[in-house]
């Protein structure tokens, strides 16, 4: 099945961080597709006012208003998951394997990728006082689940075997957030030579080197007492 390219330009919108969007930004500079990146900046500090998107939330024709949220056409989507699906079976980066039990592990893996970033985002949106305390037992409760993605990679290139997919962005994003809070996170060698394979792609080079690229964003808003995640 061959999705048709929408006429009109692909939108993304999210706030002016990496967060939850940043899988979908790098596939969709690795895919090569045009879009309008939506930015929503929140206020300044002490009130980090959000009336920007709260105002429109509801105006966008979206059935489950969220950010972030991906307009192609006349279809509107939100939930990174669902997005990143939609867009890697668009762009060919899907699993090639058409049988279910395949299809339906490398959801699985999806869904865990967002337990595991999820660990890093409670933690940052912590009180600094349960930040300082609960660090370093966040950053060990995630290696146990680094244990079980290396488990998963194996020895291919990617999660899906050879092919790169949405997974694989998605699993770059999550595992660059711990090595944020610890430089020597990652402690496998086939998770290693993976993030480099990633970072190594030609189709994302100006991605990681530009200046202005959004992976050189904060991960999180600014209300975090640990801006620099």
């Amino acid at each position: 099945f061959e999705f048709p390219m929408s006429s009109s330009s692909m939108k993304l919108g999210y706030w002016k961080i990496r967060g939850l969007a940043e899988p979908i930004r790098m596939l969709l500079q690795y895919a090569g597709i045009d879009y309008e990146e939506v930015v929503y900046e929140q206020g300044d500090a002490p009130g980090y006012d959000k009336s920007v998107w709260f105002d429109v939330k509801f105006t966008l024709g979206i059935e489950f208003p969220n950010l972030p949220y991906l307009i192609d056409g006349d279809l509107k989507l939100t939930q990174t998951i669902s997005i990143l699906h939609y867009l890697s079976a668009k762009t060919g980066l899907f699993p090639k394997s058409s049988n279910p039990a395949d299809i339906s592990r490398y959801d699985m893996i999806d869904h865990v990728i967002l337990d595991f970033f999820l660990m890093g985002v409670r933690l940052c949106y912590s009180s600094p006082e349960d930040f300082a305390a609960n660090r370093s037992a966040v950053v060990e409760k995630a290696k146990e689940t680094m244990k079980q993605f290396s488990g998963a990679l194996g020895q291919n290139k990617f999660f899906a075997g050879n092919d790169i997919t949405g997974t694989d962005f998605w699993m770059f994003e999550a595992i660059d957030r711990f090595v944020k809070l610890d430089p020597t996170f990652i402690e496998h060698d086939n998770l290693k030579k993976f993030m480099e394979r990633i970072k190594d792609l030609p189709q994302l080079q100006k991605y990681f080197s530009s200046p202005d690229s959004t992976h050189n964003w904060l991960s999180t808003t600014s209300m975090l007492h640990f801006v620099s995640y």
